[in-house]
C-alpha cells in the first residue's frame, strides 16, 4: 500500500519546531543536527568544490553550514517544495535555488562539484528512487563527489523518531545496502559507507569516538560517500 505523500509546503513555516520535537531524545537543539553532517563532509571530501548543491534542501537550515565550512564555494539548493524554497531564500540570500521538476533538471546547465543530500531518499517512493539518482548523476560534475545521509533502519531509537515525526508519515526507510545499490547502479563509484550519530547530548563527550566505530550498525544514521 502506497503511503500518502507528505506536503512539505505545509511544514515550511514550522519545520524546525517539528524537528526539535521529534528529536527530543538526543537532547540537542536543531543546530547540532544541521551542522554535524557538514563537518563530516568537510572531513572526508577529497575535493575543493567550486560549487555545492544541496539536493532536497528544504528550508535551507543546513546551507549556512555549507557556506561556513566551504567559504570559497558557490552553494545552491533545490527542493520539490516551493514554499520551503521561499523560506530557504530568506535564510540564505546569497545562494541560488531551483525547484526540482523534470524540466528544470533536464535543462539545467550548471554542474556541481559536490552534492549533499540529507534524509531525502526515504521520502521518495521506492519506484522513483532510480530516477532521482539519475537526476543527481546528471547534476554532478565529472569527478564530483556525493554524500547521502539517511536514517538507520536498524536503530530502534531512529525508528521511534521517524514514527513520531509529523512530516515522516510517508517515510520508507532505506537499508544501507539499498542506498549503496542506488549509487553504484547510478554510475557512481562507492568510496565509503559509515554509520554515525551514536551518542545523545548526555554522552556528547564520547562523540570523538564515532570515527573509530563507524562500521558498527548502531548509529542513528549512516552516510554514503561516492564519486562520479
Amino acid at each position: 500500500m502506497t503511503k500518502e505523500k507528505v506536503d512539505f509546503d505545509k511544514y515550511a513555516d514550522n519545520y524546525d519546531a517539528e524537528l526539535e520535537k521529534s528529536m527530543g531524545f538526543f537532547g540537542e537543539e536543531n543546530e547540532y543536527f544541521a551542522e554535524y553532517k557538514i563537518k563530516i563532509v568537510k572531513d572526508y571530501t577529497g575535493v575543493e568544490p567550486k560549487s555545492i548543491l544541496e539536493y532536497g534542501c528544504g528550508t535551507g537550515r543546513q546551507m549556512k553550514y555549507l557556506a561556513k565550512y566551504f567559504p570559497s564555494s558557490k552553494v545552491a539548493g533545490c527542493d520539490i517544495s516551493a514554499k520551503s524554497i521561499e523560506v530557504a531564500e530568506k535564510v540564505n540570500p546569497e545562494s541560488e535555488f531551483f525547484l526540482i521538476t523534470p524540466e528544470n533538471i533536464s535543462t539545467r546547465k550548471e554542474k556541481y562539484d559536490l552534492i549533499f543530500i540529507s534524509c531525502v531518499f526515504h521520502h521518495i517512493e521506492p519506484p522513483l528512487r532510480t530516477g532521482a539518482m539519475k537526476n543527481i548523476f546528471e547534476l554532478l560534475s565529472p569527478g564530483g563527489e556525493l554524500f547521502i545521509f539517511e536514517h538507520n533502519v536498524y536503530n530502534p531509537v531512529t525508528l521511534k523518531i521517524v514514527r513520531d515525526c509529523a512530516f515522516d508519515e510517508d517515510a520508507v526507510l532505506l537499508p544501507p545496502s539499498e542506498t549503496t545499490g542506488l549509487v553504484t547502479a547510478g554510475g557512481l563509484r562507492l568510496l565509503a559507507r559509515r554509520y554515525t550519530l551514536f551518542f545523545p547530548a548526555i554522552l556528547k563527550f564520547l562523540r570523538p569516538l564515532e570515527k573509530y566505530i563507524h562500521r558498527i550498525p548502531l548509529g542513528g544514521q549512516y552516510y554514503i560517500h561516492a564519486k562520479k
